[in-house]
């Protein structure tokens, strides 16, 4: 866990209800039941909030842990929405509409789903203990271009990641084609691969059009198109939807991931796979949350793209969150990788990377005109003034040729620059390297047409045991 364990989250913890017979309910039970239901529960923290004292509040914030004193989950990270602005320690904004790769290089719009919004720091708001997420249809015009929807996007990446646990959130969003409020989790770090071969967890997704039922899915598999998904639904009672409050919550473990509504368990997972990876890859790893409400795509959009405009006729449309909780059990930490992941770039040539546990491996068919036509790369590392690094690992390949090692910021400035000798004998290089200031370098490992490397033929190229320390 990356969270720092504090008695002010302890105070907000609550993960089930405490059912008291209203025959048996003692004076101090009755006091804290502040909505008057017969049970002590979130809810009674809801109407608390407005109305009690602090002292109130932590009397009844107590007595709710109280509540779960036999049970292993402990609450590690929450936020409340305390106060009148987004605790910027605890989430960050992610905004446009373009997703981008590790170093910040545009890859495609719409965040890879036809999505029709621009994501804004304006569209989110904290009032009386509830987060808001806001899509209005509204024209802005930006350098990447005109867009007629707005909203946020909001995620914990760098600031809290959990690797197994019980993630708890209270939401409710409006109803209304082309919206599709989402609660999900993806990988801190991509260590098995990009998109999905590291993993994405969805905690909760709505559709607009069909406020009767949500549904938890898993992403896995490989990188896209070779991914694969498992998915459930949960269909809410006659007369109820997504557009009343509900506890959305996934209960992980080593090896099963399981749903629930308002604590009903709907759905388990254990049936997942990263290719060349051992399982429970890739859910063994830290993962980070978010909260958006996207506008059209292919979830619920027109086609599978436009944006209902009638949907905003009268007004925008809201996303509401009560609180996110985490609790931990203490038992389930990531995997320890002993070779850094690589992503591979090819510029007129003809190769394929695979990774694998502890390696990855090129197989090389053409080395194009270039040096860098073939690279490994391990992207966007972040290195503080004044600290020193060291990238080690171990190579060899099928056919004697050159590699060029380099680390590199935006600029293409070199702070590494080895040219190396590499055969069938497998061998062991470190370097090490000092920085005088802030920055993020990318580490690469060039593999095309160098010296005499265009005439080697097909072959193979194994790097393993890769470490950036």
């Amino acid at each position: 866990m990356r969270a720092s364990r504090t008695a002010a989250m302890l105070a907000a913890a609550v993960i089930t209800a405490a059912v008291l017979p209203s025959t048996a309910m003692s004076g101090e039970k009755i006091d804290m039941d502040y909505n008057g239901d017969g049970v002590v529960d979130a809810f009674d923290m809801v109407n608390a909030r407005k109305t009690a004292s602090a002292a109130e509040l932590k009397r009844l914030s107590d007595y709710l842990l109280g509540v779960k004193s036999g049970s292993e989950y402990k609450l590690v990270w929450s936020d409340e929405f305390g106060g009148d602005t987004l605790d910027a320690d605890k989430w960050t904004y992610e905004l446009g509409n373009w997703k981008r790769d590790e170093s910040g290089n545009f890859v495609a719009y719409g965040w890879g789903n036809n999505e029709q919004e621009f994501y804004t720091d304006k569209n989110a708001s904290v009032h009386d203990g509830v987060l808001t997420i806001a899509a209005r249809r509204e024209t802005v015009d930006t350098e990447e271009g005109s867009f007629d929807y707005t909203s946020s996007r909001i995620s914990t990446q760098h600031k809290f990641s959990t690797c197994g646990g019980r993630i708890e959130v209270r939401a409710r969003c409006d109803s209304g084609k082309s919206l599709w409020p989402a609660i999900w989790m993806l990988p801190e770090d991509s260590v098995y691969g990009g998109w999905a071969a590291s993993g994405e967890i969805d905690i909760m997704e709505g559709w607009g059009s069909a406020p009767e039922k949500v549904c938890g899915t898993v992403h896995f598999g490989d990188v896209w198109p070779n991914n694969k998904y498992l998915t459930n639904d949960y269909n809410f009672p006659s007369g109820d939807s997504s557009e009343s409050w509900h506890t959305y919550t996934v209960e992980w473990e080593s090896g099963e991931i399981r749903w629930y509504v308002d604590d009903i368990l709907y759905s388990t997972q254990s049936d997942w796979y990263s290719v060349n990876r051992k399982y429970p890859a890739p859910f063994d790893q830290d993962f980070y949350l978010i909260l958006n409400l996207a506008v059209g795509g292919h979830f619920d959009g027109i086609d599978g793209i436009y944006a209902e405009p009638a949907t905003f006729a009268d007004g925008e449309k809201h996303f509401d969150i009560d609180y996110v909780r985490v609790y931990d059990k203490g038992s389930f930490a990531p995997t320890q990788q002993s070779s850094l992941p690589l992503g591979l770039y090819t510029e007129g040539s003809d190769a394929g990377l695979t990774n694998k546990d502890g390696c990855s491996v090129f197989d090389i068919r053409n080395t194009g005109e270039l040096e860098y036509a073939v690279m490994g790369l391990i992207r966007a590392q972040e290195v503080k003034a004044g600290s020193r690094h060291t990238l080690s690992f171990d190579v060899s390949s099928t056919a004697e040729r050159e590699m060029v090692v380099t680390a590199e910021d935006k600029d293409y400035t070199r702070y590494i620059d080895e040219k190396l000798r590499i055969g069938s004998e497998p061998a062991h290089y470190s370097f090490d390297v000092d920085f005088s200031t802030d920055m993020t370098v990318d580490l690469k490992f060039q593999l095309g047409n160098i010296g005499e490397s265009a005439s080697a033929g097909a072959h193979q190229v194994t790097l393993s045991n890769i470490q950036w320390s």
